[in-house]
């Protein structure tokens, strides 16, 4: 039997803070990717403090999810590494951010189809990064486009809270910003909310997901190296047994008498990352 380390209670804070509206976001479902190749350490992202995998979803939600999968992530793959463009960092497209209470959201599309967010606050840190195929991209920037939500004027918004503030800012083709604010509580006008919308479900997808977003999935682990858990202590990995998916990893808790096993596929369900400043060894 594979035993599994306990989850954090910080992720149920963050699952009752975090509210996200649900729609449909792509006209199109792209096919899925064949298989990556698996990645070692290096590969793998350095745990945010206090970090979280993902926000727990209820069984119902589960099964929703089993049967359905979540459109917003079919086709999309890792985004491991710095994903440069011709020696730079990718520019951004879009910037989508809302804070409410303790809680700060933000999702952010940049060139190449990169999508990255962070998401601070009820005790807890999430910060993750996926490609979305072209057509997906292109689905999304279809709306998303500066010349929209230029038409859309500030003051017929409603003005951001004390404690409350959405933006929404889109560039151009030549990389000025559109920005608009406004309280994300409020009755948005239906212009504004067609191009919010589909960033809460992907934002939401992206929260939720557990494999896809993680970068310890296809993770090949090697005896020595060390990843953080989702209880925010640090394994290091004693043996492998086995070849392949079905392998399974013996991991111990450092300075701790705790030792684990747990099946190689289901490493991503219960790992954030490496501790900072791991390097190959």
């Amino acid at each position: 039997m594979i035993a599994q380390p306990q989850r954090s209670s910080t992720f149920a804070a963050i699952a009752f803070a975090i509210f996200l509206p649900s729609s449909s976001a792509l006209a199109q479902v792209p096919e899925a990717p064949k298989d990556e190749p698996p990645h070692d350490i290096n590969m793998v992202d350095e745990a945010p403090i206090s970090g979280a995998i993902a926000v727990p979803i209820t069984e119902r939600d589960r099964k929703r999810l089993r049967k359905y999968e979540i459109p917003e992530l079919v086709g999309s793959r890792q985004a491991l590494g710095s994903q440069l463009i011709d020696g730079e960092l990718p520019k951004p497209i879009v910037d989508y951010r809302v804070h409410s209470s303790d809680v700060d959201q933000r999702l952010s599309i940049f060139e190449g189809g990169l999508v990255v967010i962070n998401i601070t606050g009820a005790g807890a840190t999430m910060r993750k990064k996926v490609i979305i195929p072209a057509d997906a991209l292109h689905n999304y920037l279809v709306k998303l486009s500066p010349d929209a939500l230029q038409m859309m004027a500030q003051r017929e918004l409603v003005d951001p809270a004390r404690n409350r503030r959405g933006s929404l800012r889109i560039y151009d083709g030549e990389h000025q910003p559109v920005e608009r604010l406004f309280d994300p509580m409020s009755a948005l006008p239906k212009p504004l909310a067609d191009l919010v919308l589909p960033l809460d479900d992907l934002l939401r997808a992206i929260t939720e997901d557990r494999t896809v977003t993680n970068s310890v999935a296809k993770y090949e682990p090697r005896v020595g190296d060390r990843l953080v858990g989702d209880d925010q202590k640090i394994y290091r990995i004693d043996r492998v047994k086995g070849e392949g998916e079905d392998a399974v990893v013996l991991l111990h808790c450092e300075g701790q008498p705790t030792s684990m096993y747990i099946a190689k596929k289901d490493l991503a369900n219960y790992f954030i990352g490496k501790p900072r400043g791991t390097t190959k060894e």
